[in-house]
């Protein structure tokens, strides 16, 4: 039986460069890139990319 994995998160943050620290020292995900406006972070499969949301 085949089952679904998520490959790729996307998530609104106001402070991306906050929230990428916080995902890389508390949860160990490593940074690949991180500006103001997007952070793309990673841990085993699993990417995550963190998108700057203005609200």
């Amino acid at each position: 039986m085949a089952t679904a994995s998520f490959r790729w998160l996307l998530q609104l943050h106001k402070d991306v460069p906050k929230a990428a620290r916080f995902y890389s020292e508390g949860l160990d995900f490593t940074v690949s890139v991180c500006t103001l406006r997007w952070a793309e972070l990673q841990s085993g499969p699993l990417k995550l990319g963190l998108m700057q949301s203005h609200k």
